[in-house]
């Protein structure tokens, strides 16, 4: 059974049941009184284009690398934060919330409430007084909208619908319409900077921001309605609400000011224009999506507990980790969020997804691209979600047009490049210059992400053999690897290595006993500098150009610092060996080599073992997303019953809200990850890391099985998972060996 369940309603976020159509989301909690939805729009953010860099950061970075060369880490560290960091990103926003308020009186009975992920249907079910009440709500791909479906068996029913929002809002509702006209705030700062009015709005009639409308259009198969300015009032059994929001951005360089988008009278246009009735939205919407979700099925041998409420079935299995329909329910929700919230020309993935009712939410709800937007988007070739890589891929070039300004104006480099954090405005110039703390330099200086985001538009060829899309985006991936080829620098030895180099977000002891995070050259930018050289040298033989560009990156090949080993046999972070700050940091940035790279593996056996060394030392404890990332790295290096292991820690009910770095990976009662607090990424990492222990390709050879754990052994079937080079493979297997397999 492919459904979440429970025997009573959503009392916060992380209980609610997530619904979207890649540019609408929607947050569930069928409460039978006092329902409400929380609403999000996926170009609502924050701010508007600007440039956040500072003035001196090209003249920081020049200081920087003498004092690094002089082995003056701590003070290099002061300089670039004082310096060369810019501002914040803008924050993604809540748009607001649908709130359905039922007078009907009495005791409620029969309760229940489910997520089905084979049609992406929301329903409850209870009784009050004696009467049966139904609810549905789905958010449609095909008819952009939201639907949502009330029904009784009690003729007298009443209820009130309105629309609120966490922003200044006023009310213009018209033409048998509920709407809400708001605007988003000019500055968000992040959660975690505390600042004077950190939310900050300009006026209806001078703003900056962006602008956008929600409307909500009710349409009764019985009964009677009243619309009022701020509240629809509606005698019915059967009814149902059709919902929209439009925002007026128009592009990521295009000033919110300047928009001729009317959100107000688009969004009721729309809404207007709406000729079918909810069934045949219903079946349009089921058939959309099923025809992506349907692609691939996955069963392996053991336990179904799905007889309990998702949330209890979780708490079961800390005790019984046997439920393993459990994980391939898990594995079927990852793939179910990726079509809610990434389809073709929608934006990208961000940190939440696209749920969040937070005005200050985690992290800013941003891209955050030293691993977590990635990971979104580990799985989607393999899981035959090609056309939802696409909203990360045009982020990227987008990322780019930015990012060649940063590249020439702050590094004096050619190319493109960006840091840790971006937004919807693909901010590409590095954050943390407002921040009190030199920390922010360990995680705001680290300007790879140019590269690994172009690793995922060679993926997209890989799996699709689109010619076509490898020439449209050859810039993209060229500009990624001329700015590595202009920023690299020689070492005492000889060797290439990155000038200022920061391992993401972790830190170490100097001698002193000082606490710093640069240095000069490190083993991720070793692991993603050979990824990206390769894959330009790649692409140029495929396409036919650029060969003396091919032969510039072949001849730096030669003499880039490759990896070195530590005193424990551990492949070494940083430049040379140092002690850690946290030896089980939760980034495994100095083992991108293994994964999603493919540098280290079986025709590397030292660095293999080596990187086996690394895990060991790392640990099996970390946060949710970190955790996915050991899983991967495990089933990459073949080591099954670990990746098990770190999979079986994702299993498990997470109360808690507050933030936790170290080990409160698990999920929520509505599975979401916990970080804690919730990210999405998690959800995409494990589904990544189910598929990386069935099926793993290398240089063209298929290896089925891999990394199967002795409790998986029994028997199991996958179906339609994609291979490189446009081919989809269907497999079975029994007593850990495989009875069937059709490559098409």
């Amino acid at each position: 059974m492919k459904k979440l369940w429970y025997e009573r309603p959503a009392e916060n976020f992380t209980e609610a049941l997530p619904l979207g159509n890649g540019r609408l989301g929607a947050m569930v909690y069928a409460d039978p009184f006092d329902d409400k939805l929380s609403l999000n729009e996926d170009t609502l953010w924050s701010g508007f284009p600007m440039d956040k860099s500072p003035e001196n950061a090209f003249d920081g970075i020049c200081r920087a690398k003498e004092l690094i060369n002089d082995h003056k880490y701590s003070e290099a560290e002061n300089v670039l934060w004082k310096n060369s960091l810019g501002g914040w990103t803008e924050s993604y926003q809540p748009a607001g919330s649908l709130i359905i308020k039922c007078s009907d009186t009495g005791q409620v009975t029969d309760y229940y409430r489910e997520l089905d992920l084979e049609d992406a249907v929301a329903k409850s079910t209870y009784s009050i007084g004696g009467h049966k009440y139904s609810k549905e709500v789905f958010c449609s791909h095909k008819s952009e909208l939201l639907a949502y479906h009330f029904s009784t068996d009690f003729a007298g029913s009443e209820s009130a619908v309105s629309l609120s929002s966490p922003h200044p809002f006023k009310n213009v509702s018209k033409s048998g319409q509920l709407i809400i006209k708001s605007t988003a705030p000019y500055y968000a700062a992040p959660s975690y900077f505390e600042c004077e009015d950190p939310i900050r709005y300009d006026s209806f009639e001078n703003n900056r921001a962006l602008t956008y409308s929600i409307a909500v259009r009710p349409v009764l198969l019985n009964g009677s309605c009243t619309i009022e300015k701020d509240c629809i009032k509606i005698k019915s059994s059967d009814f149902y609400l059709l919902l929209d929001i439009c925002t007026d951005f128009e592009g990521f360089d295009k000033q919110p000011v300047d928009s001729k988008i009317d959100t107000e009278a688009k969004v009721e246009e729309k809404l207007s224009q709406v000729d079918k009735d909810y069934p045949q939205l219903k079946a349009e919407h089921i058939e959309d999506y099923k025809s992506l979700f349907d692609r691939v099925e996955l069963e392996i041998s053991g336990k179904d507990r799905s007889d309990l409420p998702t949330d209890k079935r979780l708490t079961e299995y800390e005790k019984d980790n046997s439920d393993t329909a459990l994980m391939v329910l898990l594995f079927d929700y990852g793939r179910y969020l990726t079509i809610a919230a990434s389809r073709e020309n929608t934006q990208a993935m961000n940190l939440q997804g696209i749920w969040n009712e937070e005005l200050r939410a985690p992290w800013s709800s941003n891209y955050t691209l030293n691993i977590n937007a990635e990971m979104n988007y580990w799985h989607v070739e393999r899981s035959n979600l090609s056309e939802c890589h696409l909203p990360l891929i045009d982020l990227t070039e987008e990322l780019s047009q930015n990012g060649r300004k940063t590249a020439r104006e702050n590094y004096h480099c050619e190319g493109w490049c960006s840091h840790h954090n971006s937004d919807i405005w693909r901010q590409s110039e590095p954050v943390g210059g407002e921040n009190r703390d030199v920390l922010s330099v360990g995680y705001g200086f680290w300007n790879m992400s140019g590269a690994w985001l172009s690793r995922h538009i060679w993926q997209h060829y890989e799996f699709t053999n689109d010619v076509e899309f490898l020439k449209k985006y050859w810039n993209v991936i060229k500009g990624a690897a001329e700015f590595l080829a202009s920023w690299l620098v020689e070492n005492e030895n000889g060797k290439l290595v990155t000038p200022i180099a920061t391992s993401p977000e972790n830190r170490y002891y100097l001698e002193d006993g000082s606490i710093t995070s640069v240095s000069k050259g490190c083993a991720m930018d070793i692991g993603m500098t050979y990824d990206i050289f390769d894959i330009c040298i790649k692409v140029c033989e495929i396409l036919k150009c650029d060969f003396e560009f091919s032969d510039k990156l072949k001849s730096m090949l030669n003499k880039l610092q490759y990896y070195t080993v530590g005193s424990k046999g551990q492949i070494i972070e940083w430049d040379v060996e140092r002690p850690e700050l946290e030896p089980h940091h939760r980034h495994l940035s100095f083992l991108y080599g293994v994964y999603p790279g493919n540098l280290i593996n079986d025709k590397t056996p030292e660095w293999k073992s080596a990187a086996e060394k690394s895990m060991d030392l790392r640990g099996d404890v970390s946060t949710g997303w970190g955790l996915c990332w050991k899983i991967n790295v495990w089933a990459r290096l073949g080591k099954a019953e670990r990746a098990k292991k770190c999979a079986d820690k994702m299993m498990r009910l997470v109360r808690e809200s507050g933030y936790n770095y170290n080990d409160g990976g698990g999920l929520y009662a509505n599975l979401m990850d916990a970080h804690p607090p919730f990210q999405i990424d998690g959800n995409f990492g494990f589904v990544a890391g189910i598929l990386e222990m069935l099926l793993q390709t290398n240089n063209g050879e298929v290896r089925l099985l891999p990394a199967l754990p002795d409790d998986w052994a029994r028997g199991g079937r996958v179906k339609g998972l994609r291979l490189e080079g446009n081919k989809t493979i269907d497999f079975e297997w029994k007593d850990g060996k495989i009875t069937h397999q059709n490559i098409t």
